[in-house]
């Protein structure tokens, strides 16, 4: 079932939507492919890549009403390529795909630009309604989203409640998160920031602290902190 943050209008009659994907699994941009280019529906399919790389160009050329996007790309991450893109592309939605169901990767895709958040685990027929909807201004979410985001509504956020001398409160956060068991690539997806970034915050914590390794820093923070 998919849920909406707004009333979504109808797409106008006879009026075929063009929808792109950006998806790095092979057996998934292909089962998309022949999703979207189903007969007699409402969609047509126009192109798949396997990185945000080598879609971005395609993409602003071509401009699609509706670009589904996994949050898990090389390089470039899903989430980077909608912050580049969608205030380019106003009249593009660009929609979610994804597996993971945290509330903060959640407000971290919206933030960026995007206009739903799906989760693979939709049937097919929620996919279809999702774009549809996201081409027609709604916001679509699974309904598994939508529970989380009430929740994270009703219940108070998490701080991070370690601070070290010396360290910005974003570099406490990700040396936190990094305590916790993620590694950068994840902490970037969480935070709504790219790799990169990441990796120039922990190169300023490793000079902070001396240390020259991500265990180190972490050892170091834990055992400062306590």
């Amino acid at each position: 079932m998919i849920a909406t943050l707004e009333p979504a209008a109808t797409p106008a009659a006879n009026r075929i939507l063009q929808v792109a994907v950006i998806e790095d699994d092979p057996t998934l941009r292909l089962f998309l492919k022949k999703l979207i280019s189903k007969p007699g529906g409402q969609l047509a399919f126009a192109g798949a890549w396997e990185s945000a790389e080598a879609a971005a160009k395609p993409l602003l050329e071509t401009r699609p009403d509706v670009v589904v996007v996994d949050l898990e790309l090389p390089h470039m991450c899903g989430m980077d390529l909608i912050r580049h893109l969608s205030p380019r592309m106003p009249a593009t939605a660009f929609v979610v795909l994804t597996i993971h169901n945290d509330s903060q990767r959640v407000f971290a895709a919206l933030r960026a630009g995007a206009s739903g958040y799906l989760l693979k685990s939709s049937k097919p027929s929620e996919i279809i309604a999702g774009i549809l909807q996201a081409s027609a201004g709604g916001a679509p979410l699974s309904q598994e989203i939508a529970l989380l985001l009430i929740q994270s509504f009703q219940n108070p956020a998490k701080t991070v409640r370690k601070r070290m001398p010396g360290l910005t409160p974003r570099e406490c956060q990700i040396l936190e998160m990094l305590a916790e068991g993620m590694v950068p690539k994840e902490v970037s997806d969480k935070l709504g920031i790219s790799y990169a970034t990441v990796r120039d915050y922990l190169k300023s914590v490793y000079a902070k602290l001396h240390v020259r390794s991500r265990t180190e820093a972490v050892i170091k923070y834990l055992d400062q902190t306590k």
